[in-house]
């Protein structure tokens, strides 16, 4: 039995490495749980679909655009109507697919929903792989396996029981708080003005329409337009009413955009619609918010109070909105 006597010795080294590597991985992600900054906490919302939300009347999909220019606090609290906002930043129409997918039993039978259209819906907005896997493990902590586009069991575990892995630079956020990040940090000027400047607002516009569309190898993919009708298709299927629609962007934004392409975009999305027997409403060079900075968080994204502004409009103007408000009034009383 003695010539086993290495090789036991050996595997029980190994067991132990392995054990002590794990038990340290273990230790360090429950420090980085501890500090890290909540990466997907606009998720949170999907936590109390199931108790809170079973008869959705009016919502939106979308990537940021729709997260932050549709105001529902009037109609649900005041008005008694249940509206959800299910868009996300950087959310693309395969996940808006995905997360109605997975909770297709949750809308009304008479349901009206707000589809945001932007300059960069058709094309990839990640500008590399480490923030698409970012972005993608967001979904991994609501969405049922069986609804993740190209499900990776990897990112699963990872974003579930050892995001310590997927830390990247914030894997500096263990360090102590004398770190020269932070040190950086406490030396930098403090921000003593109420909002932008003008001049800021030029800035990130610049920066924002470069990160959406610089180095595209192309701005209208096929994948992202078959995207698009299967989600009009699934509205079909489940008795919601689909309203195309683009926000609205400061003049700064959607004068960086080229009149050829305004004109492949806004022929693109007339063609989808025209297919699909559903309207489409262009908000993004409107007069009463484009030279209004006031109503802008930044250079394409509404605040609340642009966003309140933007309700009160479409309720108004667009005839399905306005219609489903009138059929559905007693919702009111």
């Amino acid at each position: 039995m003695k010539p086993f006597h290495p090789f036991i010795n050996f595997t029980a080294k190994c067991f132990a490495v392995c054990g002590s590597v794990i038990f340290l991985l273990f230790l360090l992600n429950l420090r980085y749980e501890q500090v890290m900054d909540r990466p997907y906490s606009d998720a949170d919302k999907f936590r109390y679909m199931n108790s809170t939300y079973n008869n959705i009347q009016i919502c939106n999909i979308g990537s940021s655009h729709g997260e932050y220019a549709f105001y529902y606090e009037d109609l649900s609290k005041k008005s008694g109507y249940q509206c959800f906002n299910f868009a996300m930043a950087s959310q693309t129409y395969d996940y808006d697919y995905a997360v109605l997918s997975m909770y297709r039993n949750h809308f009304a039978k008479d349901c009206i929903m707000f589809i945001p259209v932007s300059y960069f819906s058709f094309n990839n907005e990640v500008i590399n792989e480490t923030e698409e896997e970012f972005l993608r493990a967001k979904y991994y902590t609501f969405l049922s396996p069986r609804y993740i586009p190209h499900y990776d069991p990897y990112i699963d575990i990872v974003t579930h029981y050892f995001p310590i892995l997927s830390a990247g630079e914030d894997i500096s956020k263990l360090l102590p708080s004398f770190s020269l990040r932070a040190l950086a940090a406490e030396a930098a000027p403090a921000d003593n003005h109420d909002g932008p400047s003008e001049e800021e607002f030029l800035q990130k516009a610049l920066d924002r329409y470069s990160r959406h569309m610089d180095d595209k190898e192309e701005y209208f993919m096929a994948e992202r337009i078959d995207n698009l009708y299967a989600i009009l298709s699934f509205c079909e299927d489940h008795g919601i009413t689909p309203v195309l629609i683009t926000t609205p962007y400061t003049s700064y934004y959607y004068e960086q955009a080229s009149v050829e392409f305004k004109e492949q975009f806004r022929s693109l999305i007339s063609s989808i619609a025209s297919d699909c027997g559903v309207s489409y409403y262009d908000y993004s060079e409107d007069e009463r918010f484009s030279n209004h900075l006031e109503y802008f968080s930044d250079a394409d994204h509404l605040n609340d109070d642009g966003a309140a502004l933007f309700m009160d409009i479409i309720k108004q103007e667009i005839p399905e909105f306005a219609d489903f408000l009138s059929r559905n009034q007693f919702q009111s009383d």
